[in-house]
């Protein structure tokens, strides 16, 4: 009898099993139905959010949630900087180029989902391009549709001076996606007003970074240990750089003068540099205000004392060369770097892109290294220099139809540019190595321009530049002489946004 009464409440057990697993895949499916339905979910993103993260939107197709209005053969004209060196546009067919023909294949697909022809403008004096969206803006004529060029040598007089739209009041564009630099949303609107972007929308986006670059086999000769691993240990700091490069340089031909004949610690240009690796420290020149919007950070004794530290590394005398003094040739640190007389380079990628196939020796990419290890992320600073500024014409004569067309061509560069551009040139051509693949995502993953390296207020950006690269001194005193200039130019800037429309 007990034996029975085993076997009857096994048997219970097992069926009550049966019965909550029934339910549970039951449960399972349903929510799988629920969730599979034809609403599109947040795309995924980087810790940072910013565009050039490495990851893809868990989404079914973004596009599918826009319109597709017929547009009747409309010509939708863009005016940008472009030639071979500073990429927009693509050629008149495909070329087996995959950056290219992602671009021809975008347009063509745009082309046929509204019935419009894209007319690329292009020039290769960006000064032409600013110069002649003053006068179509001027003469009401509607001459472009969307304007790519530099932040810093274009759209920054173009801005204030009430030569663009804002974006933000054009419909179906969503600045906060990773389709664009959520960065520049999210740090860059005054008053809820923003007049320019970027994005993968432009291929030069992706030429922006700058880095740090290190020679393979100089490193192993001076046996200085895994550089990328001193990223992912969260030791890769300021510190550690001035320690990697004491007492590099040296006097190759012997003739006691410190040339480009001879061998240094670390290479760069002192044009961005100094700014780079300040916002790689954690900084930033411009900061949100809750009461002025924005006010200028160059205050705060920290941040002083950050100047400081990057004029130490900037400008040793025994460690480091710099390509813009008046005695080298323009463009010298590259060829420094690349002909192996310089152990480490801080550069942007697009020189990287455009020269280092070249490059006999092997090399790495990283990050410009943080402060110090309790800072929470590596901050990699976009050069504003480069064609890569995303704006529209003030005057524009259907702004739904506009938005319409750059919010699905921003979507399509983020599916089709961005995996040409950065999957294939970038991570499989310009990465020699998986370890530096993994380096560019971190590079890619926390992307950050500065108003001020845009606008540079007074000569405010300029002026931190020289200091924090030893050409010039005493930031302190210096920046007294230019505050108010400084302050002013932010004050016009953020007065006029207020007015603009």
């Amino acid at each position: 009898m007990m034996f029975f009464q085993k076997i009857r409440i096994t048997c219970i057990v097992l069926l009550s099993a049966i019965i909550l697993t029934a339910a549970f895949f039951s449960a399972c499916k349903s929510i799988n139905n629920e969730n599979s339905d034809n609403s599109v979910s947040e795309p995924a993103s980087s810790q940072s959010g910013q565009t050039g993260d490495t990851t893809e939107p868990a989404t079914q197709d973004y596009l599918d949630t826009l319109p597709a209005d017929d547009y009747g053969g409309y010509t939708f004209k863009i005016i940008a900087q472009h030639y071979d060196a500073r990429p927009n546009f693509p050629a008149e067919t495909e070329t087996g180029e995959p950056m290219n023909d992602a671009l021809y294949k975008r347009n063509r697909q745009l082309e046929q989902r509204f019935n419009i022809t894209i007319q690329d403008i292009a020039f290769e004096d960006r000064g032409k391009v600013r110069d002649n969206v003053n006068k179509s803006v001027k003469a009401q004529d509607h001459a472009y549709d969307m304007i790519i060029t530099s932040m810093a040598d274009g759209i920054n007089s173009l801005s204030p001076s009430g030569m663009l739209a804002d974006l933000n009041s054009l419909n179906y564009i969503q600045l906060d996606q990773t389709w664009w630099c959520k960065s520049m949303y999210e740090t860059m609107q005054i008053n809820g007003k923003i007049f320019y972007t970027t994005g993968p929308l432009s291929p030069f986006f992706y030429y922006t970074p700058e880095v740090f670059v290190y020679n393979k086999t100089s490193a192993a000769n001076y046996d200085i240990g895994d550089m990328n691993q001193l990223v992912l240990d969260n030791q890769w700091t300021a510190d550690k750089l001035m320690e990697l490069v004491k007492n590099k340089n040296k006097d190759l031909d012997g003739d006691g003068v410190m040339t480009d004949n001879d061998f240094y610690g670390l290479a760069h240009d002192n044009g961005v540099a100094g700014q780079a690796l300040f916002v790689s420290f954690g900084q930033k020149m411009t900061v949100n205000d809750s009461t002025e919007y924005f006010k200028l950070n160059f205050d705060d004794e920290q941040v002083i004392n950050i100047i400081n530290k990057c004029a130490q590394i900037l400008s040793d005398p025994v460690s480091t060369y710099n390509g813009t003094l008046k005695k080298y040739a323009a463009n010298s640190e590259l060829t420094l770097f690349m002909d192996g007389k310089s152990l480490f380079l801080i550069s942007a990628m697009n020189n990287i892109i455009e020269r280092f196939r070249a490059m006999n020796d092997d090399y790495g990419i990283l990050p410009l290294p943080k402060l110090d290890s309790s800072q929470s992320e590596y901050v990699t600073l976009g050069n504003p220099w480069g064609p890569c500024g995303i704006a529209v014409p003030a005057y524009c004569d259907d702004p739904e139809r506009t938005g319409l067309i750059m919010e699905t061509m921003a979507y399509m560069s983020y599916e089709m540019v961005k995996p040409a551009m950065y999957d294939i040139i970038i991570q499989q051509k310009i990465a020699r190595d998986e370890s530096s693949q993994k380096m560019l995502d971190i590079i890619y993953s926390n992307f950050y321009f500065d108003l001020d390296t845009i606008h540079d207020f007074g000569g405010s950006a300029t002026l931190m530049r020289d200091c924090a690269c030893g050409v010039k001194t005493d930031f302190v005193s210096n920046y007294d002489k230019i505050r108010g200039k400084a302050e002013d130019a932010l004050k016009k800037l953020v007065d006029a946004y207020l007015t603009l429309k």
